[in-house]
Protein backbone atom coordinates (compact mmCIF):
# COMPACT_ATOMS: atom_id res chain seq x y z
CA UNK A 1 0.00 0.00 0.00
CA UNK A 2 1.37 3.47 -0.93
CA UNK A 3 1.90 5.81 2.03
CA UNK A 4 2.58 9.51 2.32
CA UNK A 5 5.41 10.21 4.74
CA UNK A 6 6.14 13.50 6.53
CA UNK A 7 9.63 14.43 7.80
CA UNK A 8 10.23 13.01 11.22
CA UNK A 9 12.01 16.20 12.18
CA UNK A 10 8.83 18.22 11.83
CA UNK A 11 5.78 16.12 12.86
CA UNK A 12 3.42 19.10 12.73
CA UNK A 13 -0.34 19.23 12.68
CA UNK A 14 -0.19 20.46 9.06
CA UNK A 15 1.68 17.31 8.04
CA UNK A 16 -0.95 15.16 9.73
CA UNK A 17 -3.69 17.05 7.86
CA UNK A 18 -1.99 16.34 4.50
CA UNK A 19 -1.93 12.63 5.33
CA UNK A 20 -5.68 12.66 6.01
CA UNK A 21 -6.45 14.45 2.73
CA UNK A 22 -4.30 11.98 0.82
CA UNK A 23 -6.12 9.01 2.36
CA UNK A 24 -9.52 10.59 1.73
CA UNK A 25 -8.68 11.13 -1.94
CA UNK A 26 -7.79 7.43 -2.29
CA UNK A 27 -11.06 6.36 -0.69
CA UNK A 28 -13.12 8.77 -2.84
CA UNK A 29 -11.45 7.56 -6.04
CA UNK A 30 -12.19 3.92 -5.22
CA UNK A 31 -15.77 4.83 -4.27
CA UNK A 32 -16.39 6.67 -7.55
CA UNK A 33 -15.26 3.65 -9.57
CA UNK A 34 -17.42 1.27 -7.51
CA UNK A 35 -20.54 3.46 -7.70
CA UNK A 36 -20.16 3.85 -11.47
CA UNK A 37 -20.00 0.04 -11.78
CA UNK A 38 -23.24 -0.29 -9.78
CA UNK A 39 -24.96 2.29 -11.99
CA UNK A 40 -23.97 0.46 -15.20
CA UNK A 41 -25.16 -2.88 -13.78
CA UNK A 42 -28.45 -1.42 -12.64
CA UNK A 43 -29.17 0.22 -16.03
CA UNK A 44 -28.48 -3.01 -17.92
CA UNK A 45 -30.99 -4.87 -15.74
CA UNK A 46 -33.50 -2.01 -15.37
CA UNK A 47 -36.41 -3.75 -17.11
CA UNK A 48 -36.31 -6.76 -14.75
CA UNK A 49 -35.10 -5.19 -11.51
CA UNK A 50 -33.81 -1.62 -11.57
CA UNK A 51 -31.23 0.56 -9.83
CA UNK A 52 -31.95 2.81 -6.87
CA UNK A 53 -30.44 5.60 -4.80
CA UNK A 54 -30.95 6.16 -1.08
CA UNK A 55 -30.08 8.67 1.60
CA UNK A 56 -30.37 8.43 5.38
CA UNK A 57 -29.70 10.45 8.53
CA UNK A 58 -29.62 9.35 12.13
CA UNK A 59 -27.80 9.16 15.44
CA UNK A 60 -24.67 7.23 16.36
CA UNK A 61 -23.35 6.04 19.70
CA UNK A 62 -19.62 5.23 19.50
CA UNK A 63 -18.40 2.33 21.59
CA UNK A 64 -15.81 3.06 24.28
CA UNK A 65 -12.26 3.35 22.88
CA UNK A 66 -9.56 1.43 24.74
CA UNK A 67 -6.42 3.50 24.06
CA UNK A 68 -3.21 1.67 25.02
CA UNK A 69 0.47 1.92 24.29
CA UNK A 70 3.64 2.93 26.13
CA UNK A 71 2.62 4.58 29.40
CA UNK A 72 -0.94 5.23 28.11
CA UNK A 73 -3.85 3.04 29.21
CA UNK A 74 -7.18 4.85 29.21
CA UNK A 75 -10.80 4.36 28.11
CA UNK A 76 -12.48 7.06 26.02
CA UNK A 77 -16.26 7.52 26.28
CA UNK A 78 -18.23 9.62 23.77
CA UNK A 79 -21.60 11.37 23.66
CA UNK A 80 -24.18 10.42 21.00
CA UNK A 81 -23.49 12.08 17.66
CA UNK A 82 -24.96 12.25 14.19
CA UNK A 83 -24.53 10.00 11.13
CA UNK A 84 -25.47 10.18 7.47
CA UNK A 85 -25.17 7.91 4.43
CA UNK A 86 -25.89 7.85 0.70
CA UNK A 87 -25.94 4.71 -1.46
CA UNK A 88 -26.30 3.64 -5.09
CA UNK A 89 -27.38 0.07 -5.72
CA UNK A 90 -29.44 -2.36 -7.75
CA UNK A 91 -32.01 -5.09 -7.08
CA UNK A 92 -30.95 -8.12 -9.11
CA UNK A 93 -33.58 -10.66 -8.02
CA UNK A 94 -36.84 -10.74 -6.09
CA UNK A 95 -34.95 -10.65 -2.78
CA UNK A 96 -31.29 -9.65 -3.22
CA UNK A 97 -29.78 -6.17 -3.43
CA UNK A 98 -26.20 -4.90 -3.75
CA UNK A 99 -25.03 -1.33 -3.19
CA UNK A 100 -22.07 0.96 -2.74
CA UNK A 101 -22.32 3.35 0.20
CA UNK A 102 -20.58 6.49 1.48
CA UNK A 103 -21.14 7.40 5.14
CA UNK A 104 -20.01 9.96 7.70
CA UNK A 105 -20.39 10.22 11.47
CA UNK A 106 -19.20 12.62 14.17
CA UNK A 107 -19.35 12.60 17.99
CA UNK A 108 -17.89 14.63 20.88
CA UNK A 109 -15.74 13.08 23.61
CA UNK A 110 -17.26 12.89 27.09
CA UNK A 111 -14.48 11.53 29.30
CA UNK A 112 -11.25 9.53 29.61
CA UNK A 113 -11.41 6.84 32.31
CA UNK A 114 -13.99 8.87 34.23
CA UNK A 115 -12.16 12.20 33.93
CA UNK A 116 -13.78 14.97 31.90
CA UNK A 117 -12.35 15.06 28.39
CA UNK A 118 -12.53 17.13 25.23
CA UNK A 119 -12.20 16.66 21.49
CA UNK A 120 -14.19 14.85 18.84
CA UNK A 121 -14.00 11.80 16.61
CA UNK A 122 -15.30 11.28 13.09
CA UNK A 123 -15.54 8.38 10.66
CA UNK A 124 -15.73 8.57 6.85
CA UNK A 125 -16.50 5.18 5.31
CA UNK A 126 -16.85 3.48 1.92
CA UNK A 127 -18.81 0.21 2.12
CA UNK A 128 -19.99 -2.45 -0.31
CA UNK A 129 -23.20 -3.98 1.05
CA UNK A 130 -25.25 -7.07 0.26
CA UNK A 131 -28.85 -7.12 1.50
CA UNK A 132 -31.71 -9.63 1.55
CA UNK A 133 -35.37 -8.52 1.47
CA UNK A 134 -38.07 -10.68 3.11
CA UNK A 135 -41.17 -10.41 0.91
CA UNK A 136 -44.45 -10.13 2.88
CA UNK A 137 -47.01 -9.39 0.11
CA UNK A 138 -47.66 -6.05 1.82
CA UNK A 139 -46.17 -2.56 1.83
CA UNK A 140 -43.74 -3.60 4.64
CA UNK A 141 -40.46 -5.34 3.74
CA UNK A 142 -38.01 -6.34 6.51
CA UNK A 143 -34.39 -6.83 5.43
CA UNK A 144 -30.95 -7.73 6.72
CA UNK A 145 -27.50 -7.11 5.28
CA UNK A 146 -23.76 -6.88 5.77
CA UNK A 147 -20.98 -4.83 4.28
CA UNK A 148 -17.19 -4.53 4.10
CA UNK A 149 -14.97 -1.66 3.05
CA UNK A 150 -12.62 0.96 4.45
CA UNK A 151 -12.90 3.87 6.85
CA UNK A 152 -10.85 6.95 7.66
CA UNK A 153 -11.15 7.61 11.41
CA UNK A 154 -10.04 11.02 12.61
CA UNK A 155 -9.30 11.98 16.22
CA UNK A 156 -9.33 15.75 16.77
CA UNK A 157 -7.81 17.32 19.92
CA UNK A 158 -8.47 14.33 22.21
CA UNK A 159 -7.26 15.19 25.70
CA UNK A 160 -6.11 14.41 28.30
CA UNK A 161 -4.44 11.24 26.97
CA UNK A 162 -1.41 10.27 29.07
CA UNK A 163 -0.79 13.92 29.89
CA UNK A 164 -0.90 14.85 26.20
CA UNK A 165 -3.43 14.90 23.38
CA UNK A 166 -4.15 13.11 20.07
CA UNK A 167 -4.93 14.79 16.73
CA UNK A 168 -4.44 12.18 14.04
CA UNK A 169 -6.30 10.03 11.50
CA UNK A 170 -5.86 6.48 10.29
CA UNK A 171 -7.27 4.43 7.40
CA UNK A 172 -8.46 0.97 8.46
CA UNK A 173 -10.57 -1.98 7.33
CA UNK A 174 -14.28 -1.60 8.21
CA UNK A 175 -17.36 -3.82 8.30
CA UNK A 176 -21.01 -3.51 9.30
CA UNK A 177 -24.21 -5.45 9.99
CA UNK A 178 -27.62 -4.08 9.01
CA UNK A 179 -31.23 -4.85 10.01
CA UNK A 180 -34.18 -2.71 8.98
CA UNK A 181 -37.66 -2.42 7.48
CA UNK A 182 -38.85 -0.54 4.39
CA UNK A 183 -42.35 0.91 3.85
CA UNK A 184 -43.41 1.13 0.18
CA UNK A 185 -44.92 4.60 -0.43
CA UNK A 186 -45.45 3.93 -4.15
CA UNK A 187 -43.85 1.86 -6.94
CA UNK A 188 -40.66 3.98 -6.86
CA UNK A 189 -40.35 5.55 -3.39
CA UNK A 190 -39.82 3.81 -0.03
CA UNK A 191 -39.28 5.02 3.55
CA UNK A 192 -36.94 2.89 5.69
CA UNK A 193 -35.53 2.75 9.18
CA UNK A 194 -32.66 0.54 10.24
CA UNK A 195 -30.07 -0.36 12.88
CA UNK A 196 -26.39 -0.68 11.98
CA UNK A 197 -23.33 -1.79 13.86
CA UNK A 198 -20.13 -0.45 12.25
CA UNK A 199 -16.81 -1.92 13.36
CA UNK A 200 -13.21 -1.38 12.29
CA UNK A 201 -9.76 -2.86 12.76
CA UNK A 202 -7.50 -1.33 15.45
CA UNK A 203 -6.18 2.14 14.66
CA UNK A 204 -2.56 3.28 15.05
CA UNK A 205 -2.42 6.75 16.65
CA UNK A 206 0.25 8.92 18.27
CA UNK A 207 0.06 11.53 21.01
CA UNK A 208 1.60 14.97 20.58
CA UNK A 209 4.34 13.85 22.98
CA UNK A 210 5.28 11.05 20.55
CA UNK A 211 3.81 7.98 22.31
CA UNK A 212 2.49 5.43 19.80
CA UNK A 213 -0.90 4.01 20.87
CA UNK A 214 -3.61 1.71 19.50
CA UNK A 215 -7.38 1.82 19.92
CA UNK A 216 -10.36 -0.20 18.81
CA UNK A 217 -13.57 1.31 17.40
CA UNK A 218 -17.24 0.57 16.83
CA UNK A 219 -20.51 2.49 16.43
CA UNK A 220 -24.21 1.75 16.97
CA UNK A 221 -26.35 3.70 14.50
CA UNK A 222 -30.10 4.24 14.11
CA UNK A 223 -30.95 5.63 10.65
CA UNK A 224 -34.07 6.86 8.83
CA UNK A 225 -34.06 7.46 5.09
CA UNK A 226 -35.67 7.34 1.65
CA UNK A 227 -34.96 4.92 -1.22
CA UNK A 228 -35.91 5.85 -4.81
CA UNK A 229 -35.99 3.19 -7.55
CA UNK A 230 -35.61 4.82 -10.95
CA UNK A 231 -34.93 2.06 -13.49
CA UNK A 232 -37.88 -0.35 -13.55
CA UNK A 233 -40.64 0.58 -16.08
CA UNK A 234 -44.16 1.08 -14.78
CA UNK A 235 -46.60 -1.61 -15.97
CA UNK A 236 -49.17 -0.38 -18.47
CA UNK A 237 -52.69 -0.50 -17.02
CA UNK A 238 -55.00 -2.93 -18.77
CA UNK A 239 -58.75 -2.34 -19.06
CA UNK A 240 -61.08 -4.62 -17.20
CA UNK A 241 -62.59 -7.15 -19.65
CA UNK A 242 -66.24 -6.57 -20.48
CA UNK A 243 -68.78 -9.33 -21.16
CA UNK A 244 -69.56 -9.77 -24.85
CA UNK A 245 -73.30 -10.10 -25.53
CA UNK A 246 -74.31 -13.03 -27.70
CA UNK A 247 -76.47 -11.98 -30.64
CA UNK A 248 -78.20 -14.16 -33.17
CA UNK A 249 -77.11 -13.33 -36.74
CA UNK A 250 -79.59 -11.48 -38.91
CA UNK A 251 -81.31 -13.71 -41.51
CA UNK A 252 -80.01 -13.47 -45.06
CA UNK A 253 -82.41 -11.86 -47.50
CA UNK A 254 -84.17 -14.11 -49.98
CA UNK A 255 -82.85 -17.23 -48.31
CA UNK A 256 -84.10 -19.75 -45.82
CA UNK A 257 -83.31 -18.69 -42.28
CA UNK A 258 -80.11 -20.19 -41.00
CA UNK A 259 -80.35 -22.33 -37.89
CA UNK A 260 -79.60 -20.40 -34.72
CA UNK A 261 -76.03 -21.00 -33.52
CA UNK A 262 -75.56 -23.10 -30.46
CA UNK A 263 -75.17 -21.06 -27.31
CA UNK A 264 -71.58 -20.86 -25.98
CA UNK A 265 -70.41 -23.57 -23.64
CA UNK A 266 -67.43 -21.66 -22.13
CA UNK A 267 -67.76 -18.59 -19.93
CA UNK A 268 -65.27 -16.42 -18.02
CA UNK A 269 -66.23 -14.69 -14.77
CA UNK A 270 -63.76 -12.04 -13.57
CA UNK A 271 -63.12 -10.78 -10.03
CA UNK A 272 -61.67 -7.69 -8.36
CA UNK A 273 -58.19 -7.96 -6.82
CA UNK A 274 -58.07 -10.12 -3.66
CA UNK A 275 -61.86 -10.59 -3.80
CA UNK A 276 -64.24 -13.52 -4.21
CA UNK A 277 -67.38 -11.37 -4.34
CA UNK A 278 -69.53 -11.46 -7.50
CA UNK A 279 -69.85 -8.15 -9.33
CA UNK A 280 -72.95 -7.22 -11.31
CA UNK A 281 -71.17 -8.16 -14.57
CA UNK A 282 -70.15 -11.51 -13.08
CA UNK A 283 -73.73 -12.26 -12.01
CA UNK A 284 -74.96 -11.48 -15.54
CA UNK A 285 -72.47 -13.93 -17.07
CA UNK A 286 -73.38 -16.68 -14.57
CA UNK A 287 -77.09 -16.11 -15.27
CA UNK A 288 -76.44 -16.51 -19.03
CA UNK A 289 -74.54 -19.75 -18.38
CA UNK A 290 -77.33 -21.11 -16.16
CA UNK A 291 -80.03 -20.18 -18.70
CA UNK A 292 -78.17 -21.88 -21.55
CA UNK A 293 -77.42 -24.94 -19.40
CA UNK A 294 -81.20 -25.47 -18.97
CA UNK A 295 -81.88 -25.31 -22.73
CA UNK A 296 -78.90 -27.35 -23.93
CA UNK A 297 -77.80 -30.95 -23.56
CA UNK A 298 -75.56 -30.66 -20.51
CA UNK A 299 -74.39 -33.54 -18.34
CA UNK A 300 -71.90 -31.65 -16.19
CA UNK A 301 -70.90 -28.08 -15.38
CA UNK A 302 -67.28 -27.40 -14.40
CA UNK A 303 -66.27 -24.27 -12.46
CA UNK A 304 -62.49 -23.75 -12.15
CA UNK A 305 -61.10 -20.92 -10.01
CA UNK A 306 -57.87 -19.01 -10.73
CA UNK A 307 -55.83 -16.15 -9.17
CA UNK A 308 -53.12 -13.74 -10.31
CA UNK A 309 -49.53 -13.86 -8.93
CA UNK A 310 -49.75 -10.97 -6.44
CA UNK A 311 -49.94 -13.28 -3.38
CA UNK A 312 -48.28 -16.45 -2.11
CA UNK A 313 -49.03 -19.82 -3.72
CA UNK A 314 -50.93 -21.05 -0.66
CA UNK A 315 -53.01 -17.89 -0.33
CA UNK A 316 -53.86 -17.81 -4.07
CA UNK A 317 -54.93 -21.46 -3.96
CA UNK A 318 -57.42 -20.68 -1.18
CA UNK A 319 -58.61 -17.54 -2.97
CA UNK A 320 -59.25 -19.40 -6.23
CA UNK A 321 -61.25 -22.01 -4.29
CA UNK A 322 -63.47 -19.32 -2.76
CA UNK A 323 -64.09 -17.84 -6.20
CA UNK A 324 -65.06 -21.20 -7.70
CA UNK A 325 -67.40 -21.89 -4.77
CA UNK A 326 -68.99 -18.44 -5.15
CA UNK A 327 -69.81 -19.21 -8.80
CA UNK A 328 -71.17 -22.66 -7.87
CA UNK A 329 -73.40 -21.08 -5.23
CA UNK A 330 -74.84 -18.60 -7.74
CA UNK A 331 -75.51 -21.38 -10.27
CA UNK A 332 -77.31 -23.38 -7.61
CA UNK A 333 -79.37 -20.31 -6.66
CA UNK A 334 -80.41 -20.01 -10.33
CA UNK A 335 -81.74 -23.58 -10.36
CA UNK A 336 -78.77 -25.72 -11.44
CA UNK A 337 -78.64 -28.90 -9.28
CA UNK A 338 -75.49 -28.97 -7.16
CA UNK A 339 -74.81 -32.59 -8.14
CA UNK A 340 -74.25 -31.47 -11.75
CA UNK A 341 -71.58 -28.91 -10.75
CA UNK A 342 -67.90 -29.88 -10.40
CA UNK A 343 -65.72 -27.36 -8.51
CA UNK A 344 -61.96 -27.10 -9.12
CA UNK A 345 -59.33 -24.51 -8.16
CA UNK A 346 -55.84 -23.92 -9.59
CA UNK A 347 -54.45 -20.92 -7.68
CA UNK A 348 -51.88 -19.04 -9.83
CA UNK A 349 -50.64 -22.13 -11.71
CA UNK A 350 -52.57 -21.63 -15.01
CA UNK A 351 -52.57 -17.89 -15.81
CA UNK A 352 -54.48 -16.57 -18.82
CA UNK A 353 -51.77 -13.91 -19.20
CA UNK A 354 -48.14 -14.67 -18.29
CA UNK A 355 -46.77 -12.19 -15.69
CA UNK A 356 -43.81 -11.99 -13.28
CA UNK A 357 -44.33 -13.08 -9.68
CA UNK A 358 -46.12 -10.43 -7.62
CA UNK A 359 -47.90 -8.76 -10.59
CA UNK A 360 -51.61 -7.96 -10.45
CA UNK A 361 -53.30 -9.08 -13.67
CA UNK A 362 -57.13 -8.65 -13.98
CA UNK A 363 -57.54 -11.41 -16.61
CA UNK A 364 -55.94 -13.99 -14.29
CA UNK A 365 -58.49 -13.32 -11.52
CA UNK A 366 -61.21 -15.51 -12.99
CA UNK A 367 -63.46 -18.57 -12.85
CA UNK A 368 -63.96 -20.62 -16.02
CA UNK A 369 -67.43 -22.20 -16.52
CA UNK A 370 -67.59 -25.11 -18.98
CA UNK A 371 -70.90 -26.76 -19.98
CA UNK A 372 -70.02 -30.36 -20.91
CA UNK A 373 -72.22 -32.60 -23.08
Amino acid sequence: MDRLYCPLTNPTHNCMFRMTVYQLRKILAAGAIALAAFAVTGTAQAQSSGPYVSGALGVTQPSDWDITGGTVNTKQESDPGFAGAIALGTTFSDNWRAEGELSYSNANVDSFSGTNGSGETSMFGLMFNGLYDFKTNSRWTPYIGAGIGAAVIKASDLSPVGGSRISKSDQVFAYQGIAGVNYKIDDQLGLFTEYRYVGTADRDLRTDSGIAVESDSGEHRIMVGLRWSFGAPKPMPKPEPQPVPVQAPAPKPMAAPAPAPEAPRNYLVFFDWDKADLTADAQAIIKAAATNAKTMTVTRIETTGHADRSGTDAYNLRLSKRRAEAVMGELARLGIPAREIVVRWKGEREPLVQTPDGAREPQNRRVEIILSK
